[in-house]
């Protein structure tokens, strides 16, 4: 058979060996628990995305700042100008309502009334002489006049009707409001100002407006409008006479009134009544200011906004000019303009490149916190808190940002939510953690509101030394203090930023603090609230992360507790053993670099739930009433495993921090009690039943998670096993610590509480240095028969060390530290 012909096998496919226990990554996704870790930041990035990319970028220029160079427009586009729309509706109202004015007759009327008088004292004297000077004085009458008048009247004042006729005519003729238009000096003047408001104002306004503005555009005439019965009328300035003209009225008196009454007072009668009445008229025209003014705003009320057109490559903000309100609107205008004449490619191509950054950034700080924060990693409750948080932070800056606001303005704010964030961080997880939630937040920050580097550097270096100085918040004022910490780098570094990046030397001196010392002042004191608002917050962040700090700590370490006061009161010797392992926890922990405090504190509420039934305990049985003489095993372990129960239901009642409730919980782990379960074999034995199920004798745990939690375990076994000692002496404490410590270690019941063998080797020095300390000898007093001799000297060996009362134990053998006194028949 041809060699071609040959049909070959296809070799066989050899899988990749893997080491034995590794499963493949695309494995892990079937698993629910590892899809929803996977979801989160996925989540996070897409609102993130939303936050950054809508609605449009913000400026990278604030209110106050100073262009170094010219900017210019990069495409046409129409802007609605706020300043040039008041501008026109102010234009239109002056134009359209120039001033109104309303006739004033009284005058008029009032001068009628007058002359009717004066021709009734005329027609009462006979002579010249007889006519009361005042009326002479006031009308001006000379003897002419008055033989005029009498000559009009006739004989007995025949012709008094005519003559009464005449002077309601000149009356009338002097009350039309048109026939002698006068007005006050101001409001002469204030149609002159309109005018030339009118002009000043059009002077202002750009080029480029639309063609509806034009008629504004038209020159004013100087006018007023007078209201008549028959509709407005517009009358010209050239036609008003002011007040102050006196001969100009005079003239137009006369003018008026000599038709009417030159045939009754002559006509020298009538230029001197006309020379009197020219300061008597008074305006006939009064401006109406509420009319004015509201007809004006009907005006500007029903004008539109006023778009500006802008060419591409017209300069919108000067090199060197101070970025004002109205810049900023022209500029965010001309951004959406641009922004919208993009095509969709480069638009994607923006938007595809703001989910690589968002991606890149939000996979460090995931890939840091799954490595090295695992507990943090596999909680989504914790994950989505910090979520929530950066969202915040992000978003709010972002906000900020979009309002614009003063230079300095929005980088306080985003510096103040980095801070705060940084703290909260702090204080819920670690430093270290926090650092770097904070370099994160800085970049996210920087990224949706175009910060400069500098901003930046201030914000890592402010906030990175205020969490490092935060430690161990013992105190309230700690936090204020960090907080001005903080603000006081802030503070030193953008002035240092500013001054060394301050390379012209045209700005004058007293341009410097609002440049430069008041943007870094804001900074300080966004450091300074932080702390303040960190110090209000605190109780909430607590709650809401699970987490105890030092204060909650020293409040919960106070006698006058409701759980610790009823704890001494019903159950004192539970109190005092609470107190003693309190007091070997804290020196265990400290030893080992743990929490010296919390394990105190958990220390003294381990126990609180045997204050429910506190005389079926060992230490509370002072008169050695023998609790547990008639019960059975069984009800014994059930009435010694209550007191985990309720104790913890009681801490919910109190509503003590979920790592208080962890030392009740896990401070016997899962540990038999030997003493019943013995005694139950024993009795079963006896009785040739089956021995009973170890399982049932140990407590239910959980075991101790936290090195606290099982440095109060070890405590609370190595003072149990050490009182139940006839002779504690030194030899006889260190050997049972070690066996206590031993027999926890090989049980099990450590290993979830990350302590290694050299912290064992610590606290069991510490826990036996302790313990003799407690169990320390004393020199006793003599009494009066062991007093031998004249000389009052004791007696040979008196003076050697004796065991005092701590030395009454129960037996030589170790006991559990809840087990009571052994039965006696």
């Amino acid at each position: 058979m041809a060699r071609w012909n040959r049909r070959r096998s296809k070799p066989r496919r050899v899988d990749r060996l893997r080491p034995e226990g590794v499963v493949p990554w695309y494995d892990h996704l079937k698993s629910s628990q590892v899809r929803r870790r996977l979801a989160l930041p996925l989540v996070f990035v897409a609102a993130l995305l939303l936050i950054v990319q809508m609605p449009r970028p913000p400026l990278p220029l604030r209110k106050g700042e100073r262009t170094v160079h010219p900017i210019l427009a990069r495409v046409d586009f129409e802007y609605i100008d706020r300043q040039v729309t008041a501008d026109v509706k102010e234009l239109t109202a002056l134009l359209r309502v120039p001033g109104v004015y309303s006739p004033d007759a009284r005058q008029a009327i009032a001068m009628r009334e007058n002359l009717l008088a004066l021709t009734d004292e005329i027609i009462k004297a006979k002579t010249f002489k007889e006519l009361p000077a005042a009326s002479r004085d006031a009308w001006k009458v000379d003897a002419g006049m008055f033989a005029a008048v009498k000559t009009a009247l006739g004989e007995s004042a025949a012709n008094l009707a005519a003559v009464q006729e005449a002077i309601a005519q000149a009356a009338a003729a002097l009350a039309k409001p048109l026939s002698l238009p006068i007005i006050r000096t101001e409001d002469y003047q204030r149609a002159l100002v309109r005018v030339a408001r009118f002009r000043d104002i059009r002077k202002q306004l750009p080029a480029g407006l639309s063609p509806d503005t034009a008629p504004v555009l038209e020159e004013p005439t100087a006018e007023i409008v007078v209201q008549l019965p028959e509709g407005d009328q517009t009358v010209g300035l050239d036609k008003i006479t002011i007040l102050t003209q006196t001969d100009t009225v005079q003239s137009r008196i006369r003018r008026l009134i000599e038709p009417a009454l030159k045939p009754v007072f002559g006509s020298s009668g009538v230029a001197l009544l006309a020379v009197t009445m020219a300061p008597r008229i008074g305006p006939t025209l009064v401006y109406d200011q509420p009319k004015t003014e509201n007809g004006r705003a009907d005006v500007k009320r029903k004008v539109r906004p006023v778009p500006v057109l802008h060419k591409a490559g017209t300069t919108l903000v000067e090199a060197g000019a101070a970025i004002t309100e109205a810049n900023l609107e022209v500029l965010n205008q001309e951004q959406e303009a641009h922004l919208g004449r993009l095509r969709w490619p480069r638009t994607a191509l923006a938007w595809v490149s703001a989910v690589a950054i968002l991606l890149v950034l939000v996979s460090l700080q995931a890939g840091y916190t799954a490595r090295f924060q695992a507990h943090i990693a596999r909680s989504v409750p914790r994950s989505l808190m910090l979520v929530i948080l950066s969202l915040v932070v992000v978003g709010t800056s972002k906000l900020a940002a979009q309002g614009g606001g003063a230079a300095a303005g929005p980088a306080a704010v985003s510096t103040f939510l980095v801070t705060a964030a940084g703290m909260i961080v702090a204080i819920a997880y670690s430093q270290t953690f926090a650092l770097t939630m904070v370099w994160t937040l800085v970049l996210l920050v920087s990224v949706a509101t175009r910060a400069d580097l500098g901003w930046a550097m201030m914000t890592v270096a402010g906030t990175g030394i205020g969490i490092l100085a935060l430690g161990e918040i013992n105190n309230r004022s700690k936090l204020i203090k960090v907080g001005a910490l903080a603000g006081l780098v802030f503070l030193v570094v953008r002035s240092s930023l500013a001054f060394w990046r301050l390379d012209h030397a045209d700005l004058p001196l007293a341009m410097v603090p609002p440049t430069v010392l008041w943007p870094s002042f804001l900074c300080f004191c966004a450091g300074l609230a932080a702390g303040i608002v960190m110090l209000a917050m605190l109780p909430g962040i607590e709650r809401l992360f699970g987490i105890v700090t030092n204060i909650s700590l020293l409040e919960l370490c106070d006698v006058n507790q409701p759980a610790l006061k009823r704890l001494a009161l019903e159950a004192p010797g539970t109190y005092a053993h609470s107190l003693l392992i309190g007091t070997l926890s804290e020196a265990a922990a400290e030893a080992i670099g743990a929490n010296g405090l919390l394990a105190r504190v958990g220390a003294y509420f381990h126990d609180i739930g045997k204050a429910n039934k506190p005389r079926y305990f060992v230490e509370n049985d002072q008169q050695g009433e023998k609790a547990h003489g008639g019960l059975t095993p069984a009800m014994s372990r059930l009435i010694i495993m209550s007191h985990v129960k309720d104790g913890r239901e009681m801490a919910d009642r109190l509503g003590l921090p979920p790592v208080i409730k962890d030392f009740i919980a896990e401070h016997h782990g899962t540990t038999c009690m030997e003493y019943f379960y013995h005694e139950a074999k024993q009795q079963a034995r006896e009785a040739g039943e089956d021995p009973p199920d170890e399982s049932d004798y140990r407590y239910a745990g959980p075991k101790p998670r936290s090195p606290e939690t099982a440095i109060v375990m070890l405590a609370d076994a190595a003072e149990g096993a050490t009182r139940s000692l006839k002779e504690q002496t030194a030899t006889r404490v260190g050997t049972t610590v070690h066996d206590m410590i031993m027999k926890r270690l090989l049980e099990g019941q450590l290993d979830n509480s990350s302590l290694t063998l050299n912290n064992l080797h610590k606290i069991e020095e510490t826990l036996t240095k302790t313990l003799l300390s407690v169990y320390h000898g004393r020199v006793p007093y003599p009494s009066q028969d062991e007093v031998g001799g004249d000389d009052g000297t004791a007696a040979e060996g008196d003076a050697a060390p004796k065991h005092d009362a701590h030395d009454t134990g129960a037996d030589t053998q170790t006991q559990e530290p809840d087990a009571p006194a052994p039965k006696q028949d």
